[in-house]
């Protein structure tokens, strides 16, 4: 059971994690089910609840959606016994708090399944944005050239730094490839999911009547490396140079003219050679 709603938990992240957010439903099972009583996620979040000291240890921040989540639906059941009150304007404050903590329960929900979500050891890193338009001709790299400025208005509000790589424009203002570079706070745990085709539906801004063309452009997120803390023992390499020999000249037998390293454990060899002393 746990598995289950898991995978449903991860796809619906998928689907809605990044800057295009959608309303979706999770893979196989909706939101709503996960979370109805007697559901798989509801009894996984009770039953922590008699485990709570070593789950804070773990996941605090679980703990502490779960419960506020709690909270804020036992404070929807007790307000919603008042819609039924005689006085109007009591009704009416009811309604407004209601609204107001229906909304909150549902970004509590969601919140709760990006945080099941298991994380990666790249989440942290930054990442190469690359846009490519597809099908669609012009139309395809003015759409290419809305969704580069939608990730560079993301990443604004997000206080992430952007750099552009590479930006090859087309001849109405439209984008057909551009690259770029962005870091920042947990930037691949939220642009990871945007990998893939795009498409879009809609008429052109070239088409003279009416007609809805179909679109489509390519985006890929590629974490950066981080850099690698190399250690390599010295008694692990074996150092052999060479002499140039013959007669005659005053490096002839005095001076090392090739260097050759072999990594004895792996056996991996790199030689270098020139005409005069290496340093």
């Amino acid at each position: 059971m746990r598995s289950r709603f898991l995978r449903s938990a991860f796809r619906w992240a998928r689907q809605a994690a990044g800057p295009a957010r959608r309303h979706v439903s999770c893979g196989s099972l909706p939101l709503e089910e996960l979370f109805a009583r007697g559901g798989p996620l509801r009894t996984f979040l009770e039953r922590q609840v008699g485990s709570e000291v070593q789950l804070q240890v773990r996941r605090p921040e679980l703990v502490a959606v779960a419960k506020l989540l709690n909270e804020k639906e036992q404070e929807l059941q007790e307000t919603g016994h008042l819609l039924h009150d005689e006085n109007e304007d009591l009704r009416k404050l009811a309604e407004s708090e209601i609204t107001s903590c229906q909304k909150e329960i549902a970004q509590l929900k969601h919140q709760i399944i990006l945080l099941l979500v298991p994380s990666e050891e790249t989440d942290e890193s930054d990442l190469i944005l690359e846009v490519t338009a597809g099908v669609g001709g012009q139309e395809a790299m003015l759409f290419t050239s809305e969704i580069f400025d939608m990730y560079q208005q993301y990443a604004a509000f997000k206080g992430w730094h952007f750099e552009t790589l590479e930006y090859f424009p087309s001849e109405i203002g439209g984008l057909r490839h551009a690259s770029a570079s962005i870091g920042g706070s947990e930037a691949y745990k939220h642009m990871k999911f945007e990998g893939g085709v795009h498409r879009v539906q809609r008429v052109p801004k070239t088409e003279k009547q009416g007609r809805i063309h179909t679109s489509t452009m390519t985006v890929a997120i590629l974490p950066q490396p981080t850099e690698i803390n190399l250690v390599i023992n010295p008694k692990d390499l074996r150092i052999d140079t060479k002499r140039a020999s013959g007669a005659g000249g005053q490096h002839v037998n005095t001076t090392d003219s090739a260097v050759r390293i072999v990594h004895l454990p792996t056996g991996r060899r790199k030689r270098m050679r020139r005409k005069r002393s290496i340093p």
